[in-house]
């Protein structure tokens, strides 16, 4: 087992993410990843999430973005306004994203 450093937001609550930072003990930084997501409990719900090497460089190795999170990385730039679940750019609905699990590097 290796040692990670996580990191999380929530989402907007209601105006801005509550981020919280931990350690976590995994085999790999997708066991560790999946472990944050599983157990991370905010009334608002997950928004990201990321796992980094706890060195002094520390970069980010894994990360989850919520399909909400997906969904505004994937926009294109312009006057953003979410509705719900829904966000709009300039007016035009854009269409919801997967939410993400990937290893970085």
């Amino acid at each position: 087992m290796k040692t990670y450093q996580w990191k999380t937001n929530s989402n907007a609550a209601p105006f801005f993410s509550d981020p919280s930072e931990g350690f976590i003990d995994a085999d790999n930084p997708m066991d560790a990843l999946r472990k944050v997501v599983s157990n991370y409990k905010h009334p608002a719900g997950i928004y990201s999430a990321a796992i980094l090497k706890p060195t002094p460089e520390n970069p980010v190795v894994a990360r989850y973005l919520s399909a909400r999170a997906a969904t505004a990385e994937k926009a294109p730039t312009g006057l953003t306004k979410w509705e719900g679940n829904d966000l709009y750019v300039d007016g035009v609905k854009i269409p919801l994203a997967e939410e993400v699990f990937e290893v970085l590097g």
